[in-house]
């Protein structure tokens, strides 16, 4: 990891209702994820990344086709969520982005630039907890693709193959929920084999046996009706060649819906005092 230009990978989930402009009273209920968010910031702040890579699954969608956020500034704010105050907004790291879609395009992979769109919730939410604790630098900002696992993977590997070819120190934080389905008031309904996603996906990440998670059962997936699948199959991609430091920071799914702060890399040593699990 010290030879790297990707010095930090993660997942982070993106509730709005994390936001406490959002979610007002009911964020005490994820003040766990909330305190993690706190940590996992520090983290990129402690391997001093000068960019952010996130890869969310609410941009808009193209099937065959990466998409990235390409003006020279990305925002949005929270109005479909009843804080149109509350506003994020960084500037686009355009190098990176360009030597991304050179290195992609080497490989096969179209990365269709989007203009005039503010970012979506899973692009705002992991970069509001990332500005609030402190963090300061450059977005680049992607969404995912209904391509195969394995192009997926190989996606995340153009990244940190960008990043070293650009110089650049970069985060890369791939946002996600996981189950939508955990319990029987979830926005996404309930079913009782649901659980099973969130407890593999977690036992993963606790044994850093990253190689599990692209070889899951696609019925379980449907089943549970997460959104962070093809977000997590990058990041894993993205680390492949790189030596894992796995950790679970938090997981909660409060509202039926699971929500995971874990770290996958870290170039620093340094840990800090957020685990949990509810």
């Amino acid at each position: 990891m010290a030879t790297s230009s990707l010095v930090f990978v993660g997942v982070a989930p993106h509730p709005p209702i994390m936001v406490p402009e959002v979610g007002r009273e009911q964020v005490a209920r994820v003040e766990g994820s909330i305190a993690a968010m706190r940590e996992f910031t520090r983290r990129i702040i402690a391997n001093r990344a000068e960019t952010v890579v996130i890869v969310s699954p609410h941009a808009p969608l193209q099937p065959d086709s990466f998409v990235v956020y390409a003006d020279q500034q990305i925002q949005g704010d929270f109005a479909a969520f009843r804080a149109p105050q509350t506003e994020v907004r960084a500037p686009t790291d355009r190098t990176l982005l360009r030597t991304i879609q050179e290195v992609a395009a080497e490989r096969g992979y179209r990365i269709v630039p989007l203009r005039g769109y503010k970012i979506d919730h899973g692009t705002a939410v992991p970069l509001y907890f990332l500005q609030r604790n402190g963090w300061r630098g450059r977005v680049v900002a992607f969404g995912y693709t209904f391509l195969s696992n394995d192009d997926h993977l190989k996606f995340g590997e153009c990244i940190r193959l960008a990043a070293e070819k650009a110089r650049r120190r970069v985060a890369l934080v791939a946002s996600g929920d996981l189950s939508h389905r955990l319990k029987p008031d979830a926005p996404a309904g309930y079913h009782p084999q649901a659980c099973l996603f969130d407890e593999e996906v977690v036992a993963s990440i606790r044994a850093c046996a990253l190689e599990k998670i692209p070889d899951m059962d696609p019925n379980l997936r449907r089943i549970a009706g997460e959104c962070g699948y093809r977000s997590m199959l990058v990041s894993i991609g993205a680390s492949r060649d790189l030596p894992r430091r796995c950790e679970l920071l938090h997981y909660e799914a409060p509202f039926g819906v699971g929500y995971m702060v874990a770290q996958i890399c870290s170039a620093s040593s340094s840990d800090g005092e957020i685990r949990g699990e509810k």
